[in-house]
């Protein structure tokens, strides 16, 4: 199975919803939210020239916010522009200005995660959960299916196994059940069993529910992307 190149990686963009509920500064202006989306859906376009142009002219004059340094660390992690260290450095930057929001924290675990650094992600994600027990079932499965690979990864299927059935079934509202069938089943070298599990969660899911599981399968590449390098080889860090 192969897709399309470039597509936008799974780091988290929902900046003007914060889950921490400590943060006091004040909202962004309505037009500046519209233009970061705008920035956002230039993204999924794969068109990361504008959106970076139009992230500049937003941050020239709105500096210091993390929403917009979170969306510039998403864009160096896309696999077009793949820059890990320059992504961990927004990242990091915007967790000085908002410590402890959930979507910064999530995306500092998910350069780990693409880094194939397979323990230490499992082990941020576990303390995302950990640190956030109510967080939204959209984003809590995310987080397991997430937590779910890397044990795979780690040839631990026992423990995936238990994350599977404890969290997941097949009636969710995410997909999060399917693609970590899929992720078992390409483990197990059963392709085909793979690719079956997808077909199922695609014939359910429209595709902005399911891009942040398919994004996952491309990173831990057990589906092709010519944007990535091989397994074995390093990304830019």
């Amino acid at each position: 199975m192969q897709l399309s190149p470039s597509r936008v990686c799974a780091a988290l963009l929902f900046t003007f919803l914060p889950l921490n509920a400590q943060q006091a500064r004040a909202p962004l202006p309505p037009d500046v939210v519209v233009q970061a989306q705008e920035v956002q859906q230039l993204m999924q376009t794969q068109k990361y020239a504008e959106a970076m142009d139009k992230l500049d002219s937003l941050e020239a004059r709105h500096p210091d916010r993390p929403e917009l340094i979170n969306i510039r660390g998403s864009l160096y992690m896309t696999s077009a522009l793949r820059d890990l260290a320059k992504a961990e450095e927004c990242f990091d930057l915007a967790l000085k200005l908002a410590p402890g929001e959930f979507p910064l924290l999530f995306n500092k675990a998910e350069i780990l995660f693409v880094k194939h650094d397979w323990p230490a992600a499992a082990l941020a994600f576990q303390k995302l959960l950990d640190d956030n027990p109510k967080l939204p079932l959209i984003y809590r499965h995310m987080v397991l299916f997430k937590k779910l690979v890397c044990e795979v990864k780690q040839d631990r299927l026992a423990e995936a196994e238990k994350i599977l059935n404890a969290h997941f079934t097949f009636m969710d509202d995410t997909p999060a059940f399917y693609f970590s069938k899929a992720a078992i089943a390409f483990q197990k070298k059963d392709v085909p069993g793979a690719e079956d599990w997808i077909k199922r969660a695609n014939g359910i899911f429209k595709p902005a529910e399911s891009s942040t599981y398919t994004d996952s399968l491309m990173e831990a590449r057990w589906i092709a992307n010519i944007s990535l390098p091989e397994a074995g080889k390093k990304d830019s860090n």
